[in-house]
């Protein structure tokens, strides 16, 4: 299995190039369309499957944003470090996290290592809990009519 691991950094030529490539997509392909690839000079074609598309669509939008990404799988396991880099927060804050066991970890030796699923799983939660938070903040802010 080839695995993709490896951070994409986008110049600002290449940017340029998803953004035009994308609206040109836009343009041309309703949401159910069929996609086919065919090579310059050859009458065979491939059809791609949607949700490959799809997929090639989200990592057009963020290149044609200008933005690096990786793409990892969701089984990978990373250090702690990695880990804390994804989630914007210092490597002693993630172990805190960790040793309450809000994120599922496992021990290799002296280290640990987290599976980009269970972090993934802890941001999305993470993100849900800062929304309600904020929206519990705007109702509150309604009911004293503070002007928001």
């Amino acid at each position: 299995m080839a695995v993709l691991e490896e951070t994409f950094v986008p110049t600002e030529r290449d940017a340029q190039q998803a953004k035009d490539f994308s609206r040109r997509l836009a343009r041309e392909f309703a949401p159910a369309s069929v996609v086919t690839i065919r090579k310059n000079g050859d009458s065979e074609s491939i059809e791609v499957p949607h949700q490959v598309f799809d997929v090639l669509m989200k990592v057009i939008a963020v290149m044609s944003e200008g933005k690096a990404f990786s793409l990892i799988p969701m089984d990978k396991e990373l250090t702690t470090q990695q880990a804390a880099d994804i989630l914007n927060v210092s490597r002693p804050y993630l172990n805190k996290i960790l040793d309450l066991g809000e994120i599922h970890h496992r021990k290799v030796g002296r280290n640990r290592r987290i599976k980009f699923s269970d972090l993934a799983e802890y941001k999305k939660k993470q993100a849900e809990q800062s929304n309600t938070a904020l929206q519990d903040l705007a109702d509150e802010a309604q009911e004293l009519d503070m002007g928001y």
